[in-house]
């Protein structure tokens, strides 16, 4: 078979078939477009009502997407805090120190809480956790307790927060000489350090709860170490702090002689504080010498808030002002001076006891407050001995039983017939002040002379701590006191505290109750731990050391537009607000939702 053979430029696709192919296909195209558009036009007058309405309903549809866009675009958008701004908070009693070892007044505990961080602190539950702690184990026999610091952790000033903080401060804080006011007992506990991280806690006895007692906030040793512990609280640093707290000192300001406040403290935000950074820029303290002076600066917006007023101040409030109420594990007592010489006879403090209408003293309270013993039920579960409820009658026999007696005026007089006259000191705080009030006129009807001495708490850490509390300078001194995380009522009736230096503010000595709460201190064996708290306390309504008159609670007046602790969170004591401080805010941003 022969095989065709093609010729180069010989294809049938020649440029001349393609140009004829071209021009036929257009001329097919034109011919289309005109029969079947062009040729049509001339009938849309036939279907223009058609046209218009179809028209219009497309620019309707389309008018009413862009109306629903800009009507529920806003659905998809929220007010929300942000980072920045500042928040103000009103607190009563001058700043005598920014150490927080030293700190007194309500001013100062505040402050010591924004810039210092605790080795342990309270979480969200109440239950101690650590902080600047990464870890706190107790060995077998609760006697050896070992704290490890975080890792990276740093002072302000970019030094390293260490071990030698850790010993330097205990050391502080257990030295007679220098006088802190932190509760925390570490006499007869030897303190190592086993590395530049870790320090070891060696106890004379075992104590389950030792966790709790490192609740306490560390001062650096780099700056500290080299003056002498009783020099420490006049040293500069006290103006000028190193801090490791969510904020840091930046400056203070005094205030004009015509202004209601005193003084003005700025905190800046700490961006080398170990948790997440603040989303406040600043925070600031403003102090104030008068609870009405604090209303004041509320209502005219001031401050953003304030921890110092009660719940009688509600109605003063105006209406963009918010409260928030908590419970705390602490209390208000009646300290009795078992030393004193008109108090030191038992059958005296049981006059007290009974004698006292302690429904008038805690008239406007709450009941759910009413506190009766030195041990919370929600920290432990045991049961109460019973207290001898009012009578007055049998006040006045229990006088009598104690060698004393009464003149013709109804007046309780000694044997040499001098009146019994009763030293009472109490700060000036709502609530406490006026329960105190009400307590001194139901002494009066037992037949007591009463003088009342009010502190307030805008004074200085010398006007009362060092020179009421500490000399025990007092018959009855009122004070609210924090009773911890734990059950653990030792600091406050211990004998080993009854010292000037020491927290046991009733001078009470005991040896059952000392036998009970060193045994409760020492077992890990937690019924007998109950056993041995019931046996405390039936020695503590025998004895009558103390008597308990309310629990406290932190009343929280914020203003409405900002964002403050959390109301799921359980609170120790009044500081413990702070805890989550870096949350707070006082800036809203709108902001898109996301998913």
């Amino acid at each position: 078979m022969r095989k065709s053979k093609k010729k180069s430029g010989r294809s049938r696709f020649s440029r001349k078939n393609i140009s004829t192919m071209y021009h036929e296909s257009a001329d097919k195209v034109g011919k289309h477009f005109s029969d079947n558009f062009l040729s049509r036009l001339r009938n849309v007058h036939e279907v223009r009502l058609w046209v218009i309405e179809w028209a219009l309903l497309i620019l309707a549809v389309f008018l009413f997407a862009i109306v629903q866009i800009m009507w529920y675009g806003d659905s998809y958008k929220t007010e929300a805090f942000v980072e920045g701004g500042d928040y103000t908070e009103a607190v009563l009693g001058e700043v005598e120190s920014m150490n927080p070892l030293y700190a007194a007044t309500s001013a100062e505990k505040t402050l010591s809480r924004l810039l210092f961080a605790n080795l342990v602190s309270p979480d969200a539950s109440g239950h101690s956790k650590a902080e600047l702690a990464k870890s706190v184990k107790m060995d077998d026999t609760g006697q050896v307790w070992t704290v490890t610091l975080r890792d990276n952790l740093q002072w302000s000033d970019g030094e390293p927060i260490t071990a030698d903080d850790i010993v330097y401060t205990t050391d502080l804080i257990r030295d007679p000489t220098a006088k802190t006011t932190i509760s925390a007992d570490f006499n007869n506990v030897a303190i190592k350090k086993l590395d530049d991280k870790t320090v070891e806690f060696r106890l004379p006895s075992t104590y389950v709860d030792f966790m709790d007692t490192l609740e306490f906030p560390l001062v650096p040793s780099h700056i500290l170490s080299g003056i002498s512990p009783a020099l420490v609280y006049e040293n500069e640093y006290s103006m000028n702090p190193v801090v490791s707290g969510p904020f840091k000192f930046n400056a203070m300001q005094l205030a004009s002689v015509t202004s209601t406040h005193t003084s003005t403290i700025y905190l800046n935000r700490n961006d080398k504080y170990h948790l997440s950074s603040a989303k406040l820029e600043t925070f600031t303290i403003k102090t104030y010498n008068s609870l009405d002076d604090i209303v004041e600066a509320m209502n005219d917006s001031d401050v953003t808030a304030t921890a110092e007023l009660g719940p009688e101040s509600a109605e003063k409030m105006n209406k963009n002002i918010s409260s928030r109420e908590s419970l705390l594990n602490g209390g208000a007592f009646a300290f009795i001076n078992t030393k004193s010489d008109n108090l030191k006879n038992k059958d005296m403090r049981r006059a007290i006891r009974v004698g006292v209408n302690l429904g008038e003293v805690r008239e406007g309270i709450d009941e759910s407050r009413n506190l009766d013993y030195p041990i919370l039920k929600n920290q432990e579960d045991i049961s109460y001995p019973e207290i001898d409820g009012y009578d007055l009658n049998k006040a006045k026999e229990y006088v009598g039983k104690a060698g004393f007696k009464y003149n013709e005026q109804g007046k309780i007089v000694d044997k040499e017939n001098m009146p019994v006259i009763l030293n009472v000191a109490v700060q000036k705080k709502d609530t406490l002040t006026r329960a105190a009030e009400r307590f001194v006129e139901e002494l009066k009807k037992i037949g007591f002379e009463v003088t009342l001495n009010i502190y307030d708490e805008t004074q200085t850490t010398a006007d009362f701590f060092s020179a009421i509390v500490r000399p025990r300078d007092y018959d009855i001194l009122f004070y609210e006191v924090d009773l911890g995380v734990s059950a653990d009522p030792f600091v406050y009736y211990s004998s080993t505290q009854a010292t000037t230096g020491g927290w046991n503010f009733s001078n009470y000595t005991s040896g059952l109750a000392d036998d009970a709460l060193l045994s409760a201190h020492t077992t890990t064996n937690m019924d007998i731990r109950k056993v041995k708290y019931e046996y405390f306390l039936k020695s503590w309504v025998s004895d009558v050391p103390a008597i308990g008159l309310y629990q406290s609670s932190l009343k929280y007046y914020y203003d409405n537009n900002v964002n403050i602790f959390s109301e799921n969170q359980h609170l120790t004591d009044a500081l413990d607000r702070f805890n989550d401080v870096r949350y707070w805010a006082s800036v809203k941003q709108t902001v898109n939702i996301t998913p």
